[in-house]
């Protein structure tokens, strides 16, 4: 086995990020390194911590997601940023796209811990991760 993912979560939700936490650590493959609560928090983990991977909330309080999402971007072009968000059509999720996110995950309590492994994994691999209502947003968004 290589070495593990190195994931950083940010959510406002300290429940979420608890539970998913305690999900994720069961897969040897994935080390959750922080959590943060908002987007000046991400931004200043990021930089600090080099995660492989970030999840984060879309709708992070302070610096909003979309701005974090850009501000990563533009201190690591080749971070990897999975947005999740409670709603599966969440408009705002083309934004985060357009900043730099690379997947998108809907975040529906503990059935949806086993998606956002996969996705975290797939991130991993240099896929892209969208459901396919976003997937088709995104396209006409891009053509």
């Amino acid at each position: 086995m290589g070495k593990p993912i190195r994931l950083l979560i940010a959510d406002n939700d300290v429940n979420f990020s608890k539970k998913l936490k305690l999900f994720l650590e069961k897969d040897k493959t994935i080390k959750v390194i922080n959590t943060v609560r908002d987007g000046h928090g991400l931004v200043n983990a990021c930089r600090d911590m080099l995660p492989d991977i970030i999840l984060a909330d879309l709708h992070l309080p302070v610096v909003d997601s979309v701005r974090a999402i850009q501000l990563i971007i533009a201190q690591n072009e080749f971070a990897k940023i999975l947005v999740v968000s409670a709603d599966p059509n969440d408009r705002y999720a083309i934004e985060a796209v357009k900043a730099g996110a690379c997947g998108y995950a809907v975040k529906k309590g503990a059935e949806s811990y086993r998606e956002i492994n996969s996705a975290i994994h797939q991130i991993a691999t240099g896929e892209v991760v969208l459901n396919p209502t976003l997937a088709s947003q995104v396209l006409r968004e891009f053509s």
